[in-house]
């Protein structure tokens, strides 16, 4: 609200007196969006509004999109097409309209190994893309037995070919496997191994897991449940 006052027109008596004082009510401010630069992955946008009625200006920032989410980053080889729904978010945290950009995924998303996601951006107020991987690992295995040797044990497990290279067995001391020792079995047909050379009656927890190599790198599925064998003397 603004109020304006009348004053007395007898300047030559130098008379000053405020004959009536009158309310005008505010209009407030009438914003126009004037210009707008887009956020990308490395610098905030921003909007910039003026009033029409008064002049005044005001900016509003774009956050910068910063963070891809996925509702799995890692799932387990099942013979299907596998692939995480996706969600941004900018710098502040906050979710970004899926109506902002779009998704592509690396070719397969299928087979043991990573993939790509590439999220483009569009629109007024985004540009730039953002990629994040995610994996599909093998199929776990399990533990079917494990016999104690003269100072040693052999484990015997469950064959698992389908994307799968060969196995690791791994043995401890202890329940938490701290300090544990691995042995690589490179074979997905080989479904035993024997391990020598131990202390004699000693406890060891064993179990086995799964990998695949794919362009050099390997892939492993989860840890089987261990199971508890003592060494013969």
């Amino acid at each position: 609200m603004e109020k304006k006052s009348i004053y007395c027109s007898n300047e030559d008596n130098g008379c000053e007196a405020v004959k009536t004082t009158v309310t005008i009510p505010a209009t407030g401010h009438n914003y126009k969006l004037d210009v707008i630069w887009k956020a990308d992955q490395y610098e905030n946008g921003g909007e910039f509004y003026f009033c029409n009625r008064c002049g005044k200006e005001k900016i509003i920032t774009i956050s910068r999109p910063k963070t891809i989410m996925f509702s799995k980053s890692s799932f387990v080889y099942n013979n299907k097409v596998q692939k995480p729904t996706v969600t941004v978010k900018d710098a502040k945290g906050n979710k970004i309209a899926s109506s902002n950009y779009t998704v592509s995924y690396g070719k397969g998303c299928k087979n043991v190994g990573s993939y790509k996601i590439t999220v483009k951006f569009k629109g007024k107020k985004y540009t730039g893309s953002l990629s994040k991987t995610f994996t599909i690992v093998p199929k776990a295995t399990t533990l079917k037995s494990v016999t104690a040797a003269k100072k040693g044990f052999t484990a015997k497990w469950a064959k698992q070919a389908p994307q799968t290279t060969g196995y690791q067995i791994q043995y401890a001391a202890n329940s938490k496997f701290t300090g544990a020792k691995t042995v690589t079995v490179s074979k997905n047909k080989t479904v035993s191994a024997k391990v020598s050379k131990l202390a004699a009656k000693k406890k060891y927890y064993v179990r086995v897991r799964t990998y695949k190599t794919v362009n050099g790198k390997k892939y492993y599925s989860a840890w089987s449940k261990s199971m508890l064998v003592t060494t013969k003397k």
